[in-house]
């Protein structure tokens, strides 16, 4: 192969590789470059508040429903105070690095809306109440390592959640 052609053959990568990389950037970026992401959980109404940042700049910043939080909506307003709380977290510190992933959360709204079926709603939603009032009676600052209310009411959600209604003190 002549040395001209080859040049052109040459040129003519580089610059289709740079097209291709500025047109993908984003894409490119987002799934090698640094990245963390945050998953926030509203303790109310279940909605997931999601922010994102790639490369030091914020791609997303969304407050999703979901079947929990639709259901929530149906009794409880929907101008409450959020009450958020990190829930997952993604994180690549440096480009072309392992992603690390943490995961948690508090399941109890979901438990509460499983147990529907066999409660009822009316109860189910009492029992929503109750754990909306748990939680609103330890704002500003919540401190679930020291909140073992919170995890018996979780656990007896899901072991003997109409003992939750017996002990309702507003009948």
């Amino acid at each position: 192969m002549k040395r001209k052609t080859f040049k052109k053959i040459l040129g003519v990568l580089l610059v289709s590789i740079a097209a291709v990389t500025v047109v993908f950037w984003g894409q490119i970026s987002e799934s090698f470059g640094p990245m963390s992401q945050t998953d926030y959980q509203c303790l109310i109404c279940h909605r997931y508040h999601v922010e994102k940042w790639v490369c030091g700049s914020k791609v997303n910043d969304a407050i999703n429903t979901n079947k929990y939080s639709d259901w929530i909506d149906t009794f409880t307003p929907l101008d409450h105070q959020h009450v958020w709380v990190g829930t997952t977290t993604y994180n690549r510190s440096h480009w072309f690095g392992s992603k690390s992933i943490g995961c948690g959360g508090i399941a109890t709204i979901p438990r509460i809306f499983e147990q529907r079926s066999s409660l009822g709603e009316l109860e189910a939603q009492k029992i929503a109440a109750r754990f909306h009032g748990l939680i609103k009676g330890q704002l500003p600052q919540i401190d679930f390592n020291e909140m073992e209310e919170l995890h018996i009411f979780t656990k007896t959600v899901v072991d003997d959640p109409k003992s939750l209604l017996d002990a309702d003190p507003q009948g």
